[in-house]
C-alpha cells in the first residue's frame, strides 16, 4: 500500500499548495478537502492524517458561503502542513485480505479471467465506484479486482450514470460528497434503474452521524459504509450484496421492465427444448429482434423514454405470440423469440407479418413511443450439431445483416446467408501504442473479436497518427486502447483531446499504464478514461475488458 500513500502525499502537496496561493477560498472547498482526507487517509493506513482531518471538519460547514483569507486558512490547516513536512506520517498498512465471498458459498478464482475468444459469456461481476478522490478510486479498484471482480471507477456522476445503463453493473458504490453533485442526487437518478435490475447500491461517507446514515437508507441505499474503512470488511460487504443479487436474479424469471423472460431463464429453456425437440425431429426456430436506432431514444440521458419504448415494443410482440412461444429480453434493445414446433419457413412468414403489423396503422395509446420506430430480425432454425452459444452468435449476425440492409420491412436473414455484415453505425477498435511489437500483438489477440462484434481494427503509433488518419474522422463508435507513454502526442493528451470534443465519433477509452504510474493513473481517471490496465498484463484479461466495453457500446 506504500505506493498509494506516496500518491496521497503528492496530491496533498499539490492541493495544499493551490489553497495556499489563493487569496480567498470558499469554506465548502475546505470542507470537501478535509472530508476526502478523513476517508482516504484512514483507508490507506495514514491514521494521523485521518484524525487531523476529523478535527478540522468540526470547525467547518459543508454548505457555508464564507470565504477564508489565505492567512487564516494557513493557520487553520497547519496540522496538515505539519504532517506533510513529517516523513514519518506514512505508515505501512496490512496486507491483502482474505476472500470476502467464502462465507457466502461463492468461490472466486482471483487469478483466472474468463476467456472471451471461446464464446463463453463473461462471468465477472462488474462494480461501479464513484468518488471524487482519484487516489481512493485507485486503491479501491486495485483492491477489489484482486477478488476477480471487474471495477469501473470514475469521479464523474454523468459517466457513472452512463455505465449503469450501458454496462448493467452488479453493484454501485457511491460517495456522498462529490465535486459535481452529491451521492444522494446520483442515487436518486439511478434508483429506478437499480431497483428494476436488482442492482445493489452502497453509499460511503466520512460523515458517520445518525442523520447521514438514516438519510442514506431512506434514499434507497442497500448499505452504508463509513470512511475510513477496513478494505477487507469493505470487500466482504460488497461480496454479500453480490451474492444476494445472484440469488434473487436466479430465482426470478421475468425482466421487470418489459415483462419478457430474462436471459437466464431463456438459456435454460433453449437447452431444454434442444434436448426435448431436436432428437425427436421436431422443428425449433429462433429469432432475434433488434430495435433500430435505440441509442437515440436514450439521447442526452433521457433513459425514461427508452424504457417506455422497450415496454411498448415488448407488449406489442407478446400480444401476437402463442402460449408455447418463449419471448425473452437478451439486453437493452434486443429480444429473443424461441418458437417450438415452427419450421424455418413458418418462422420467417411469422416474422414478416410481425414487421408488417408493426409499421401498419394501428391504435396506439396517447403519447406512445412507437410511431416511427422500426426493428430488424435475424432468424435461424436450430440444429442439434451446434452448441447454444454458437446458435446465438449466428442469429446475432443475421440480425446485424438485416439491420445493415435497412431494417424495418425487409426479408428476414438467416445464418446460411453471407457473413459479410455492415454495421448501421461503425464500431471501430483503435490500438494506439508506439511499440510496434505491442501494437501488433494486441491487434492479433483482439482480431477474433471482429467476427463476433463486426468491428474494424486500426493501429496507430501515437496520438498524432491517430488524429491525422482519415479512419479516425469517419465517425461512429470507437473503442480506443491507448498507451499512456508515447512520443509526440502521449496518451493523456489524446484522452483530454477526445473528452474536449475532438473528433466526430463516440469514444470509449481503455488506458494502458505502467506499474509505477500511480499519479498518472489518477490523472487519467480524473480526465475521463473508462477503464485502465497496468502493464504487464494478461492478454486474456485485456480481451475480457475489451469485450465488456464493446458490449456496453452496442447496447
Amino acid at each position: 500500500m506504500d505506493k498509494f500513500q506516496r500518491l496521497f502525499r503528492q496530491q496533498m502537496e499539490e492541493k495544499l499548495g493551490v489553497l495556499s496561493s489563493a487569496e480567498h477560498v470558499p469554506e465548502f472547498e475546505i470542507y470537501r478537502l478535509a472530508h476526502s482526507i478523513r476517508g482516504t487517509a484512514g483507508t490507506i493506513g495514514l491514521q494521523d492524517w485521518s484524525e487531523a482531518a476529523d478535527q478540522l471538519i468540526k470547525g467547518l460547514i459543508d454548505d457555508s458561503v464564507r470565504e477564508w483569507p489565505t492567512s487564516e486558512l494557513k493557520s487553520y490547516l497547519q496540522p496538515l502542513f505539519s504532517l506533510l513536512a513529517d516523513p514519518e506520517s506514512a505508515a505501512a498498512t496490512p496486507a491483502t485480505p482474505a476472500d470476502p465471498e467464502e462465507e457466502y458459498s461463492e468461490n472466486i478464482n482471483r487469478t483466472a479471467v474468463p476467456a472471451a475468444a471461446s464464446g463463453e459469456p463473461i462471468k465477472q461481476n462488474l462494480i461501479v465506484v464513484v468518488d471524487d478522490d482519484a487516489a481512493l478510486l485507485r486503491v479501491l479498484k486495485e483492491a477489489l479486482e484482486e477478488y476477480g471482480w471487474m471495477v469501473m471507477a470514475t469521479p464523474l456522476p454523468v459517466k457513472a450514470l452512463e455505465w449503469c445503463y450501458d454496462l448493467e453493473p452488479d453493484c454501485v458504490v457511491l460517495d456522498i460528497v462529490l465535486e459535481q453533485s452529491s451521492g444522494f442526487e446520483l442515487l436518486d437518478s439511478l434508483r429506478s434503474r437499480c431497483e428494476e435490475r436488482l442492482i445493489p447500491t452502497i453509499l460511503m461517507s466520512a460523515r458517520n452521524d445518525k442523520q447521514t446514515r438514516m438519510k442514506s437508507y431512506a434514499s434507497g441505499a442497500d448499505d452504508f459504509i463509513a470512511k475510513p474503512f477496513d478494505l477487507e470488511e469493505f470487500a466482504a460487504r460488497i461480496g454479500r450484496q453480490l451474492s444476494r443479487r445472484r440469488r434473487l436474479t436466479s430465482a426470478l424469471m421475468r425482466d421487470e421492465l418489459t415483462g419478457a423472460y430474462n436471459s437466464i431463464f431463456f438459456r435454460q429453456e433453449l437447452e431444454r427444448w434442444r434436448s426435448a425437440a431436436l432428437p425427436e425431429g421436431q422443428p425449433l426456430s429462433l429469432a432475434l429482434l433488434d430495435i433500430d436506432h435505440f441509442r437515440k431514444a436514450n439521447g442526452e440521458g433521457n433513459y425514461d423514454e427508452g424504457d417506455r419504448l422497450l415496454r411498448e415494443f415488448s407488449s406489442f410482440v407478446q400480444s401476437r405470440l402463442r402460449d408455447q412461444d418463449i419471448w425473452a429480453r437478451e439486453r437493452a434493445d434486443r429480444f429473443y423469440l424461441l418458437q417450438p414446433g415452427i419450421t424455418e419457413t413458418e418462422a420467417e412468414s411469422f416474422a414478416n407479418r410481425l414487421l408488417e403489423d408493426f409499421v401498419s396503422p394501428q391504435p396506439l395509446p396517447e403519447h406512445s413511443a412507437l410511431p416511427g420506430v422500426t426493428f430488424s430480425v435475424g432468424l435461424t432454425s436450430l440444429s442439434a450439431e451446434l452448441p447454444s452459444e454458437q446458435i446465438l452468435e449466428q442469429v446475432g449476425l443475421a440480425a446485424a445483416a438485416s439491420k445493415a440492409a435497412g431494417g424495418g420491412i425487409c426479408t428476414v436473414y438467416r445464418e446460411h446467408q453471407p457473413d459479410v455484415v455492415v454495421q448501421e453505425q461503425p464500431l471501430r477498435l483503435a490500438i494506439v501504442d508506439d511499440d510496434d511489437l505491442i501494437r501488433n500483438l494486441l491487434a492479433k489477440q483482439l482480431s477474433d473479436l471482429s467476427r463476433n462484434y463486426n468491428i474494424e481494427i486500426g493501429k496507430f503509433k501515437d496520438g498524432e497518427d491517430f488524429f491525422s488518419n482519415p479512419w479516425h474522422a469517419m465517425g461512429g463508435r470507437y473503442l480506443v486502447v491507448l498507451d499512456r507513454m508515447m512520443p509526440r502526442m502521449n496518451g493523456m493528451e489524446v484522452l483530454r483531446k477526445l473528452r474536449s470534443g475532438a473528433g466526430r465519433g463516440d469514444y470509449t477509452v481503455l488506458m494502458l499504464t505502467g506499474v509505477n504510474e500511480e499519479r498518472e493513473i489518477a490523472e487519467a481517471i480524473q480526465a475521463g478514461t473508462d477503464d485502465y490496465l497496468t502493464k504487464p498484463f494478461s492478454l486474456i484479461e485485456l480481451e475480457a475488458r475489451v469485450v465488456r466495453l464493446l458490449r456496453g457500446m452496442i447496447r
